[in-house]
């Protein structure tokens, strides 16, 4: 991966050092960051720069593209990487815990690593609905996001390969994925259809109301952040104005993006200081990875949206036992 070329468009406005905890934390605008390799993996890839930016500046792909260079410049540098990140790479390199034996039609759900991780129960229950009523298998494997972002171009092209070969020739056409990481990382890079759980309700023809809330307090992921085609597509089949939705806008993470939490460790639980500083009494989310780590720094009352849709909110996030739990689904079975 190359520097976005239009990084020298930068006008120095200070915008993105204004909305970036990181960039504000070494006085540098995403110009000035493009020169630092040694921050590569500092960088949390929220995409705020990028929303404020006048010129369309890519954080994210800045530091992704220090990430490669680092890892391609010497034998050495891809060594220390995989030596800080080998636990991530022992598990997800060649995922320890893939599971294909459910595929039992052209559709499955991909619930992702985080998913499995923290609602395991929950998602017991959505599975077997699935399966029940629209024939549904699943399958469970992971992305390669979290490789992707090590910057090993290699390890990423692997995944991405041999997950569309498992995928094919089990004659799987349609992936709905639970993770908004999931679904972003997988649309521009595998040539199997992938729709999100939302979009495929949506065309089940089913509706929600969350509860009979009448206003929610939203955190958006990362990836979701710029173009909000995930938020959108739950607003269609809830029965809540758009203006009803406060979203949180002014924390750039929940603390777990970029693979940046063991550099950025005071940044992260300042990520955390800020919600918790809030004192919101009910935060809904869509990603897991994100009630995961929220429930972790005891922030109370996180409402996963899906699971509310299916009144599973009784099902509380697994912390404690979260590898477990995603290492259990090797040997699931609908």
């Amino acid at each position: 991966m190359k520097m976005p070329d239009n990084v020298k468009d930068c006008i120095h406005c200070n915008k993105c050092i204004k909305k970036c905890s990181f960039l504000t934390k070494y006085n540098m605008d995403l110009e000035e960051f493009s020169k630092r390799g040694y921050l590569a993996y500092h960088c949390f890839l929220c995409n705020d720069c990028k929303i404020v930016c006048p010129k369309d500046i890519d954080g994210s792909k800045i530091s992704l593209a220090l990430r490669h260079s680092k890892v391609e410049s010497s034998k050495d540098n891809k060594k220390e990487i995989e030596k800080k990140y080998r636990a991530l790479l022992f598990e997800k390199k060649d995922y320890i815990f893939k599971n294909y034996s459910n595929v039992i039609s052209e559709s499955v759900i991909f619930p992702g690593c985080n998913f499995s991780s923290f609602y395991p129960d929950a998602l017991k229950d959505i599975l077997h609905k699935f399966k029940k009523e629209y024939n549904i298998g699943v399958v469970f494997d992971c992305c390669g996001k979290p490789i992707a972002e090590l910057g090993i171009e290699e390890y990423e092209a692997n995944i991405i390969k041999k997950l569309e070969e498992n995928m094919l020739s089990r004659g799987v056409k349609e992936i709905i994925t639970l993770c908004p990481n999931c679904y972003y990382f997988l649309k521009p890079r595998i040539n199997i259809k992938i729709i999100t759980i939302y979009e495929k309700m949506n065309e089940l023809g089913l509706k929600f109301n969350l509860n009979k809330k009448e206003e929610i307090n939203l955190f958006v992921p990362c990836p979701d952040k710029e173009t909000k085609y995930i938020k959108d597509s739950i607003l269609k089949i809830i029965d809540l104005d758009k203006d009803k939705i406060k979203e949180i806008n002014d924390v750039n993470c929940c603390g777990l993006g970029g693979c940046a939490i063991s550099n950025e460790r005071e940044l992260a639980e300042g990520f955390i200081d800020k919600l918790k500083e809030k004192n919101i009494e009910e935060l809904y989310v869509y990603c897991a990875t994100c009630a995961g780590n929220f429930n972790r720094h005891n922030i109370k009352n996180i409402h996963h949206i899906l699971l509310d849709m299916f009144n599973m909110d009784n099902l509380k996030i697994k912390n404690k036992t979260s590898i477990l739990s995603r290492a259990l689904f090797k040997f699931f079975k609908l």
